[in-house]
This record gives C-alpha cells, structure tokens and sequence, in this order.
C-alpha cells in the first residue's frame, strides 16, 4: 500500500513540473496586462462631486505591451467632465513590470447630484492603438458612492418691518442634497438688536428633512420704534452632522430687511368759516412721510371752488398740520335757489323737505392723502370724514323761502313764518277800529260837557280825568 501511494506521489510532481515549465515558458512569450483600482479621492465619491479614480496597468508577461489605451465607459450615475477626456493613450508597458513599478493612469469623472447612496459598477476598456473595434478587453470596478447631505436657507417671507409693529416672519429651510437631513439647528440675529424675536429665542431645532423636503421656521418679531428707516443685516446659521465625514456642517450666511415703510394718517374736520372748510391731518404711524399731500377727489355732494389739493410738505410721526378748502356741500348749492312756498301743495312742501333732508345727510367728506414713504415709494390713502351742516330756511315778503348757509355745515332748520307776519293786516285793522271807537266816545262826552258850560274845552276832559284819578 505504501509502495503505490509513493508511486502516485512521484507521478503528480513529474506532472506538475512538466506543466510549471510549460507555463513559464507561455508567459515568457506573451504579453499579460491586469488592471487594479489603486484608490479613489474621495472614498467614498459623494453625489454631485467630482471623483479622481487611479488605475494601475501591470504587464506579467515577458513581451513588452506597446500602443496601450485606456477608455472610460461612463454609465450613470457617472458623467464626462468637460476639458479632462475619457481616454488615455498609456504608451508601452514594458515586460514584467508590476508591484511598485506598475504604471498607474488617473481619470476623474462627476457623479450625479440626484445618484442614491450605494455601489456602482465603472466599466474600463482595454485595448492597442487603432484596434479599439478589433480587439479590446473590459474590467468592471466597483466604486462605493455616498449621498451628500446639504441645505440651504432660500427664502425669507418678509422683507420690510414697520418699526413698533410685531410681525410674523417665516424662514425657509430646504434639503438640496440627495441625503436626508438629521438634527439641525437654526438661528438667526441682528447685530443691532433693531430686529428682535417676541416669545421665544432666536434658535429653532429641525428633527428631520427628507431629500427635496423643507420646512418652514416662524417667528414672531419687532421693530424699534426708535430705528432709523433703513436695510439691516440679519445673520443666519445653520448647522448639522454631515455622516460621509461625520464633522459638523455649519452653514452661515447673511440677510438684509428694510425697517421702515409706510405709516398711517388720521383725519379730522377741524372748523368751517364762511366757505372755508379746515381738517386736521396726524401722521399716527410708525414712519415718516414726506411730500405730502391732502387731496378732496371729486364726489357726489360735494365741490371744490379753487384748488382741490394742498401741499403740506413732509410730516414727522407724531406731528400734524391743518389743510384748508373752499368746500360747498351740494345740500347748500340745491337749498340756495328760491322756492314759491305760496303756489306749493303741502305734499309738495313735505317732498321738498324730505329731498333737503336727506342732501344734508350725506355729511361724509373722501379725503385723500398722497405721500412718499422712506422707500422712496409714492403712496396715497383715502379716509372718510364726517363734517357738520347748519343753515336756516328764512322767507321773504312775497312768500319766498331760502336756505342761508350759517356756520360749519352743523345741521339744517326751518323757521315758520311768524303771528305777526301772516296777522298783521288784520291787527292794524283792529287797531285802527279801537282808535275810531274811543274817538266817538270822546267826542260824545265833549260835546255834552260843552252844552252844559260853553267855555268848556276839549283839553279839559283830560283835566277832569287826571282830577279823578
């Protein structure tokens, strides 16, 4: 038994030096190129990035290789970067050469931005200079690709506070990368401290942004009633962990929100003299106004003699001036022509009075403000005010009646004709019966008296009277 396992062993040995021999002596008479994937910057690639790829070229046989080319066949996620070329003309590679003496061959190559996390097979071709479509041989590597986590602040709701006024502003966050984001932090600040959060600080934490997700911030803030109107900077950051490196991400950058604006104005009907109408305007905003102007509009019921605008120039908040009108309500203009109560119906004179009525009550002037605001911005508002009537109905000899406008527009009266104004004849009349009457009885007792004593006088029965009283 012993003697046939020595056999077999004897004969395999023979056979295997036989076949060693052989081999040796095919690779002395061939070229044998192998390629390698000596690394890749980063490692791993990172979506959206560009990737260095060095690939190195051995010849393990005894025949120099010459005219070799290398050629990149970029399939996705991977992509040809503009200027760098995917072929290579590697030259001759002499035989033998391997180990550290391998010649090594660099490509770099971008990788999709929208590419998922994973490994991904780059195919390489192989092959002698102008023998591409004839013979050619293809390696695969395999090339491990991170997704890259990034955001990004892109949008802030307000861009204009009005100082002393709390306001709602909105931060955007969005996940721009082809990774979700995790545990980020944002906050935000105002060197100045003109811009302030109200009910809470200025830091926000965010748990989770899914890839092209975002998410919104609101804070409520204020500002200084005593900031100058002007652009202020906000600063802004953002951090988070990024896993490809597993540092600390911070994104930082800048800004700006214009405190100031518009502002807002009062108006009130101030007095009325004559035809001169007089209102009082107040800037009760938060900003200054400049080159203002108070405007009547044209409307029902009311006109304008002369100018309809007046320049008042630039108002300060807090501040107020008075803007005067010949203004004429369309209730005294209707009202001031002569109406003929005499040849009237009492219908008639209850409709005239009616129509009279409700003229006086469209009491209501629209009163316009036109004003630049510390943007430059040309701005007007319309305010309603409500202004007062007075007038008299007064009636003439002939049985004419008219409205004289009195003071201020405060109301509207009719005054009745009097007693004596529609008695008067007949008064005269029982005045001049009453005088003819104790004339008679005068007479009579004169001429008595004078048939009892002939040097009696008219004078002397006023005598008798004074004696009797």
């Amino acid at each position: 038994m012993e003697k046939k396992f020595v056999f077999v062993s004897l004969i395999l040995v023979l056979m295997i030096g036989l076949f060693s021999n052989s081999v040796f002596a095919d690779i002395e008479d061939i070229k044998d190129i192998t390629l390698s994937l000596v690394n890749q910057d980063p490692d791993p690639a990172i979506t959206g990035d560009i990737v260095e790829l060095r690939i190195g070229m051995e010849n393990q046989g005894g025949v120099a290789a010459e005219n070799l080319v290398l050629e990149v066949i970029p399939d996705y996620p991977f992509e040809e970067i503009s200027g760098e070329g995917l072929v290579r003309d590697v030259g001759t590679i002499r035989a033998y050469q391997s180990g550290e003496d391998m010649k090594i061959v660099k490509f770099k190559l971008r990788v999709n931005k929208d590419a998922t996390e994973g490994q991904y097979g780059l195919k390489i071709w192989e092959y002698e200079e102008g023998k591409r479509e004839i013979f050619r041989t293809e390696r695969t590597f395999s090339i491990d690709i991170q997704s890259r986590e990034s955001a990004e602040i892109i949008y802030i709701d307000k861009v204009q506070l009005v100082p002393g006024r709390q306001t709602p502003m909105t931060f955007t966050i969005n996940n721009v990368g082809s990774a979700p984001l995790r545990d980020l932090t944002f906050s935000w600040e105002n060197e100045d401290d003109i811009v302030l959060p109200v009910g809470s600080d200025d830091t926000k934490y965010i748990k989770y942004i899914d890839i092209g997700e975002s998410v919104e911030l609101e804070y409520d803030v204020i500002a200084d009633t005593n900031a100058d109107p002007g652009l202020y900077k906000l600063d802004l950051h953002l951090t988070y962990e990024d896993p490809a490196t597993g540092e600390e991400e911070e994104i930082s950058t800048i800004a700006g929100i214009y405190v100031g604006g518009e502002t807002d104005f009062d108006v009130a009907f101030s007095e009325s003299s004559g035809t001169e109408t007089s209102f009082s305007i107040a800037n009760i905003g938060s900003n200054p106004a400049y080159s203002v102007s108070v405007i009547i509009p044209k409307q029902d019921g009311w006109r304008v003699s002369g100018s309809s605008s007046v320049i008042i120039g630039n108002l300060n908040k807090g501040d107020y001036t008075v803007a005067t009108f010949t203004l004429q309500s369309a209730a005294t203009r209707s009202s001031a022509q002569p109406v003929n109560r005499s040849s009237m119906t009492q219908e008639q004179l209850q409709e005239l009075m009616r129509q009279r009525q409700a003229e006086q009550e469209s009491n209501t002037v629209k009163v316009q403000i036109a004003y630049t605001d510390t943007m430059g911005r040309r701005n007007t508002i319309e305010k309603e005010v409500q202004v007062s009537i007075q007038s008299a109905i007064t009636t003439t000899e002939e049985g004419v009646s008219s409205i004289t406008d009195m003071r201020g527009f405060q109301g509207f009266q009719r005054n009745r004709p009097s007693f004596f104004s529609q008695y008067k004849w007949y008064i005269v009349g029982l005045v001049i019966l009453v005088i003819i009457i104790l004339g008679c009885v005068f007479y009579l007792k004169y001429r008595k008296e004078k048939l009892l004593n002939p040097k009696y006088k008219f004078k002397d029965l006023f005598r008798k009277k004074k004696k009797q009283t």
